[in-house]
């Protein structure tokens, strides 16, 4: 799991009037809106004795801890201690990490790290979102028994089409699918394939079948994003009737994740379609959730040396790159295994921004533990030797 990256928390639907608890990258956070609606997110650890902040209730721009009411504003500071009365000095140390957040396409989108505003990856663009008139949106989420960067892998792989989903591929045309060009980029990348799949089924009289015909060459184009571990996917069926897949996938712990998901489609826009389009992207999900659960190891190989890889995985290989230099080069991250040594005993916080800028304080909770960069690793290993 790696921090400094955007991800998806909660629909904007969700959060309303009540705190809301949520849990990402193994540890615990609660949102809430303030007087002008504004989202805002901390570490779910009251810092005076453990209280869960969730399970509180909002207070004008506050939250407020159900176990002795402290209230902490949108910065995570203590605005005021009850026991103590209005005219308490509160020690400039009682704060908790508070997160930076947005939203759009319908998501809360918070930023999960302490890296300075200029240099965080940014939220990935989704234009025809806001387009209303051209295409029909459609939430939904899904969560896996699986690491976040195995769902992100499988929804770029259009190779795997062909055998896991009968609606997209046969297995005997496998060969003739094909990548017809690739655009890298540090943080995202995006492909163009072309494929063969079957006739469209299903609709009242079985109207879809004139969408597309039998092997009809399908324009496919997937994306990958580092920021929010998003896969969009447009499936251009014809000249004139589009599907667009926005899936943002967030790491709950090391092996569960959620996928956040908006389906567009540019034609039958009326609402009373959204049940079939809906029974449909189930179908796919089962169909991905039935590989990817029992896939071993259940994170990525950490070389490619521990993987066959052919011509057809370059797509994919480019995520992992990217990823890799997160782990590799800004140790980016989390050290699961160290975390788990304190389950129970100890309580960690995702570094924020203003524990970055505040290193005069004395936080209350830890950072959560960081796998060093492989630079340092090597430095140590050299230091070693050299004493």
């Amino acid at each position: 799991m790696l921090i400094n990256l955007w991800y998806v928390a909660e629909w904007s639907e969700t959060v309303k009037d009540k705190p809301v608890k949520v849990k990402l990258l193994g540890q615990n956070f609660v949102l809430f809106r303030d007087q002008a609606g504004k989202v805002s997110c901390l570490s779910d650890v009251c810092l005076h004795r453990g209280g869960s902040l969730s399970g509180g209730r909002t207070i004008r721009d506050c939250v407020a801890c159900p176990y002795h009411g402290w209230q902490f504003n949108g910065d995570g500071k203590v605005e005021f201690i009850p026991s103590e009365g209005r005219d308490f000095k509160i020690p400039d140390r009682a704060r908790v990490d508070a997160y930076p957040t947005e939203e759009r396409y319908g998501m809360i989108w918070v930023f999960l790290g302490d890296a300075p505003e200029e240099e965080r990856i940014p939220i990935p663009e989704f234009p025809e979102y806001d387009d209303t008139a051209n295409w029909r949106a459609l939430h939904d989420n899904w969560d896996w028994k699986a690491e976040a960067a195995r769902v992100v892998e499988n929804g770029i792989d259009i190779a795997h089409a062909s055998f896991v989903h009968p609606m997209f591929g046969y297995e005997e045309t496998a060969q003739e699918n094909h990548i017809k060009n690739v655009e890298y980029h540090d943080h995202w990348a995006r492909s163009w394939n072309e494929q063969y799949p079957p006739e469209l089924k299903g609709g009242f009289l079985n109207w879809r079948k004139l969408i597309r015909s039998d092997r009809q060459p399908t324009e496919t184009i997937p994306s990958w994003y580092l920021a929010g571990m998003v896969v969009r996917i447009q499936i251009n069926l014809n000249a004139k009737m589009s599907l667009i897949m926005f899936d943002a996938n967030t790491p709950i712990d090391d092996h569960t994740t959620r996928t956040f998901a908006v389906q567009l489609r540019s034609f039958v826009k009326h609402p009373l379609f959204d049940a079939g389009s809906k029974k449909r992207l189930h179908k796919i999900f089962r169909e991905d959730q039935a590989i990817l659960e029992q896939a071993s190891p259940n994170y990525l190989p950490e070389t490619l040396a521990n993987e066959l890889s052919v011509k057809d995985d370059r797509f994919m290989s480019s995520f992992r790159r990217a990823r890799r230099n997160l782990v590799e080069e800004k140790g980016w991250q989390i050290d699961s295994a160290k975390v788990r040594e304190f389950d129970g005993r100890k309580a960690f916080a995702i570094p924020s921004p203003n524990r970055r800028e505040r290193t005069d304080l004395r936080w209350v909770m830890d950072a959560v533990p960081l796998i060093p960069p492989l630079e340092s690793v090597v430095k140590l290993v050299d230091q070693t030797e050299l004493s």
